[in-house]
């Protein structure tokens, strides 16, 4: 963009050029969540957008209370303690031993109180999807002034379809995940939903998100979601296909590895395995070693020594280790078999008390 670099809040032409760009890509990313309903708010990316949507809804007057799950990104998980630091309250549903919410938990929490139920689509830490849609009809109809807000993040990416009812009333997405510049995202928001300003700055975007427009990666997200819209149906179901035998793999040739979260609710995309006597730390090194790179947990809490709920809910033991393996739209079928064999032998290396490849 160096010949057409603009502030789109400028009146000459660069800045009116800069303005309609940004208007094709908020269309190319209503269209990827299913609606030019939506009033889409450009962020820095899906934490910015999550903190927006919680700490600009809740409290609400004497609506003082954040519903929330604990398969939840960090973003979430943190803008509710500050929600509980301000006297709000702030209520924890646990996932269980699958990974995936009960709808019933949430209808049966939800009342005049609640403000705001913040329920990620697709949890990173556990790969399962969550029941938004029915979810969001059962809390709209136990407490009809409460807003609904779906982390959609990870879904973007991993489900071959975004097309979310009324009851939903804010979205959040990374263009990231999407294979779209880091450092931006967006907020979606129906027409009647105006969450309370959290900076200062400027009237851009109706004043909820004000500042300059990061025009450069606002183009690449929307060209990131225009493609993403057009090719997904085709690589969501390769990347179920290439996930079967990449657990077929290495759960049926190493012994003590199992599958976390409920087999009949998991992302196409995301391999969440418990590992027997092998540290987590260890064995992504050891991945590493063979050319492959995989988590043990979400990029937002690469730090944390301890597991969160969501894995211990399932059921992992202080004995096992975790890794996770991300796929994409481009993920071939030769690195499925490069990161099986490396999943193999470093497990098997590990174990002998071998640290370095063969």
């Amino acid at each position: 963009m160096d010949s057409g670099f603009g502030n789109a809040s400028s009146l000459h032409k660069r800045g009116l050029d800069a303005a309609r760009q940004i208007a094709q890509a908020a269309d190319h990313v209503r269209d990827l969540a299913g609606s030019r309903e939506w009033m889409v708010v450009f962020t820095s990316g899906g934490s910015e957008s999550i903190t927006t949507a919680v700490l600009g809804t809740v409290p609400r007057g004497k609506r003082d209370t954040v519903i929330t799950s604990t398969v939840e990104h960090a973003a979430v998980q943190d803008a509710c303690k500050l929600v509980e630091q301000r006297g709000g309250r702030a209520v924890e549903l646990s996932a269980g031993a699958g990974g995936v919410v009960d709808p019933d938990d949430f209808a049966a929490t939800a009342d005049e109180r609640t403000a705001l139920v913040s329920l990620v689509h697709v949890a990173s830490e556990m790969g399962t999807v969550q029941p938004v849609e029915q979810i969001a009809r059962l809390v709209k109809r136990a407490a009809p002034r409460c807003r609904v807000h779906v982390d959609a993040v990870q879904a973007a990416a991993q489900l071959d379809i975004l097309d979310y009812s009324g009851a939903v009333d804010m979205v959040s997405i990374s263009a990231h995940k999407i294979h779209g510049p880091q450092g931006v995202g967006a907020l979606l928001l129906r027409p009647n939903v105006v969450p309370r300003q959290l900076m200062c700055g400027g009237d851009q975007q109706e004043g909820v998100r004000p500042g300059t427009l990061n025009l450069p990666g606002i183009v690449g997200f929307g060209v990131a979601a225009a493609l993403t819209k057009e090719r997904r149906q085709k690589t969501v179901a390769r990347m179920a296909s290439q996930t079967q035998e990449l657990i077929r793999r290495v759960v049926g040739e190493v012994s003590g590895v199992r599958l976390l979260g409920d087999r009949q609710a998991r992302a196409p995309g995301l391999v969440v395995l418990a590992v027997e006597g092998v540290r987590s730390q260890v064995l992504l090194h050891a991945l590493e070693m063979r050319g492959v790179l995989a988590s043990s947990s979400s990029a937002c809490h690469s730090t944390r020594t301890r597991p969160p709920r969501c894995l211990t809910d399932a059921g992992l033991r202080s004995s096992e280790g975790v890794v996770r393996f991300s796929l994409g739209p481009d993920t071939s079928d030769a690195q499925i078999e490069t990161a099986a064999a490396a999943m193999v032998q470093s497990v098997i290396t590990i174990r002998e008390g071998r640290t370095r490849c063969s």
